[in-house]
């Protein structure tokens, strides 16, 4: 009997060494793909109210009826249903412009919103923009368009195909437009 457990105490040795071997590239990719997998959130949201800070002041409100947040290792995007409504702040935390939309995508990473569906900015002075899209880069305060907008600017109003300025709307530019202006 002990000379059984001699033979067979060498022999598991030898068999457990020999499976401890490195991954194929095979193995290692499996292992891979599960790892990815567990790295990849959904969370869905209803009412979604959000803050955004920056060097600890409100940068800007956000609200929501429902939105969902997919992120992976390729990607951070939440999508939220409206109706849309966001307040932006200026440096004394005083409300600068208010946006409505149907829709909205944002992405923090790129700190960047689209706005889908009846947007419509509302800045102080009066001044309104209106368009079915608009993209707001918030990093560079540039927001731009290249589908039909209407801008008014009391008492002036201007259709153009296309809108670049800043958030606050007190510098821009619109293409191909044209309208009406009111001279005193």
């Amino acid at each position: 009997m002990s000379t059984s457990f001699r033979i067979l105490i060498p022999s598991m040795l030898l068999l457990a060494a020999l499976g401890c071997g490195e991954l194929s590239e095979y193995e290692n990719q499996q292992v891979q793909e599960a790892l990815s997998d567990s790295l990849f959130t959904t969370t869905q949201s209803w009412d979604v109210d959000m803050e955004v800070l920056e060097q600890v002041r409100l940068k800007l409100r956000l609200q929501g009826s429902y939105a969902t947040t997919t992120k992976n290792e390729h990607q951070n995007v939440t999508r939220i249903s409206g109706p849309v409504y966001i307040e932006i702040y200026d440096e004394e935390g005083q409300t600068e412009t208010i946006v409505d939309a149907d829709s909205a995508i944002h992405r923090p990473d790129n700190m960047e919103f689209e706005l889908f569906g009846n947007v419509e900015v509302q800045a102080k002075g009066g001044k309104i923009l209106r368009s079915d899209y608009l993209k707001w880069q918030r990093e560079q305060d540039r927001v731009s368009t290249t589908d039909f907008v209407i801008f008014i600017s009391p008492p002036d109003s201007i259709a153009a195909n296309g809108f670049y300025g800043n958030s606050d709307l007190t510098n821009y530019t619109l293409n191909e437009g044209g309208g009406r202006t009111v001279i005193d």
